[in-house]
């Protein structure tokens, strides 16, 4: 099988669990404050990668790659509080339209700091996949700004995006330096131990089956950045920029299952679009060759 081919397999792959891992985190918002959530969410992962790690004989963490360990984790910690916040204060449609800018900024990095060619199709892909999420997010009712929307909220959603595409980037940027195990959990543990203060202020016990979401959580989290960090090996990052797209796909499909959200029509038109883009955006893209980089 073509290595591009199994690359864009990886990261839809990747995509779709950890959007099934925003399904729990939906679920557990209802019952568990922000900070505690993301704890959870990260110390799980990190938990259940040392159970694997353990039993499969991996190799552990490299010491000489701290910093580069520090940088991601602190990238995707930040990225996951902004949404969070954002998301509880502000309309969901609001919010979600927002973090769709994140493939823009991921292409833009791949871009500039990694250096990948820019190509007329990827160009085109973007643009298509721009179109397919505006229908999907605001192709329904007009959008009303209601309840605690303030400035902070509004700040929040817009950097989220930012903050995912750079931890998408690093993510690509280190994905040659050790085993996918070893760099999830490291970069999982130094979130984990960003938020802890935060999550210990506001700390709450989960009560009942949410004992359960919390280990699942962790465990989604895990193998959705296993999938990715696969395949961020095989494709550039401005590719995965327009895989990234069919997380509206998935979200759609767990929301029907889980909670009874009935998709609109308007999804599987802007679906219909945003797997296009993919489509767009494989051909006449090869990888660079990822040379080892210092932070």
């Amino acid at each position: 099988m073509d290595i591009k081919l199994v690359g864009i397999l990886l990261g839809v792959g990747g995509v779709m669990v950890l959007s099934a891992m925003d399904s729990v985190a939906k679920s557990l918002g209802a019952s568990l404050n922000i900070f505690v959530l993301v704890f959870v969410r990260y110390l799980g992962a990190a938990l259940w990668l040392a159970l694997y790690m353990a039993i499969t004989g991996r190799a552990w963490p490299q010491r000489k790659n701290y910093r580069r360990h520090l940088l991601r984790g602190a990238t995707m910690a930040s990225t996951a509080c902004l949404f969070f916040y954002g998301v509880t204060h502000l309309p969901l449609a609001v919010a979600s339209a927002l973090a769709m800018s994140a493939p823009l900024y991921i292409s833009l990095f791949g871009i500039v700091l990694l250096k990948e060619k820019f190509s007329a199709s990827l160009g085109l892909a973007i643009i298509v996949g721009i179109v397919g999420s505006l229908i999907v997010v605001l192709g329904g009712a007009p959008i009303v700004v209601t309840g605690s929307a303030d400035i902070l909220a509004w700040g929040a959603a817009i950097l989220a995006p930012v903050s995912y595409a750079s931890a998408i980037v690093l993510l690509k940027h280190h994905a040659t330096d050790e085993g996918a195990a070893s760099m999830t959990l490291a970069q999982s543990l130094v979130a984990a131990v960003i938020v802890l203060p935060l999550a210990i202020v506001n700390f709450t016990l989960p009560a009942g089956l949410a004992w359960l979401q919390v280990g699942g959580i962790g465990l989604l989290g895990a193998i959705g950045f296993l999938l990715l960090i696969a395949g961020l090996r095989r494709i550039p990052a401005s590719v995965f920029a327009v895989v990234d797209y069919t997380g509206l796909l998935w979200a759609g499909m767990f929301g029907y299952l889980f909670f009874a959200e009935v998709p609109p029509p308007q999804l599987w038109i802007g679906g219909t679009l945003i797997i296009s883009a993919c489509a767009i955006g494989t051909r006449g893209h090869r990888p660079p060759r990822i040379k080892p980089a210092k932070v």
